[in-house]
Parts: structure tokens; sequence; C-alpha cells
């Protein structure tokens, strides 16, 4: 799903990847399934502080243009949950950015 730019932008959010650090994981391989356009950010420090659990996580961050990206200084979680599948994550992103308007 992540590596699929249209499904990608049906999240209504921008969309940046965080893993441990790159000693525990393959970034080539991460940054491959990402896709072209996604930031992947591989920091297990950050993996921590929004208390990701889990591969598979998403985190849903709100921060401002004027912030940090969030990926570098933890802004405020909306939202997160491990989704079965795109569809479920897609309804969970809306029901967040929703609760947060």
């Amino acid at each position: 799903m992540l590596a699929d730019t249209e499904a990608r932008s049906a999240l209504g959010a921008d969309l940046a990847i965080v893993t441990p650090s790159s000693s525990t994981e393959n970034e080539p391989l991460a940054r491959k399934l990402a896709g072209p356009g996604t930031q992947v950010y591989m920091s297990s420090a950050t993996w921590f502080a929004y208390g990701v659990l889990q591969a598979g996580t998403f985190v849903l961050v709100r921060h401002s243009p004027e912030e940090e990206p969030p990926w570098e200084a933890c802004g405020e979680v909306l939202g997160a949950a491990a989704p079965s599948g795109p569809d479920e994550l897609k309804e969970l992103v809306a029901r967040w950015l929703a609760r947060a308007s």
C-alpha cells in the first residue's frame, strides 16, 4: 500500500515512515518499500518516543509547518493503531482527522 502514490494520497495526510535504527533495519529495503516521495527516518529514539510497540503501527501526528518535522521532534499524537489493511487505515486516519478538527 505505501508504495502506491494514489493510496498514500487517499489517506489525506502526509506520510513519513519511522523505523528503528538502521543498525537493526535494512535501510535499502525500507526505502524501496516506502516508494518515491515518502520520507523514511530511521531512529530508535523516535520509534520509542511515539510508543511504537510493533511493526505496522501507524501514528498520526499534528505539527505546524513552522515546527521541526515530527520525526525529528515529537508532535501531538492524534491516534495510533496497527490496522489490518489499507481500508482500515484509511478509516482510522479519517476518524482521527475529524476528531482533531
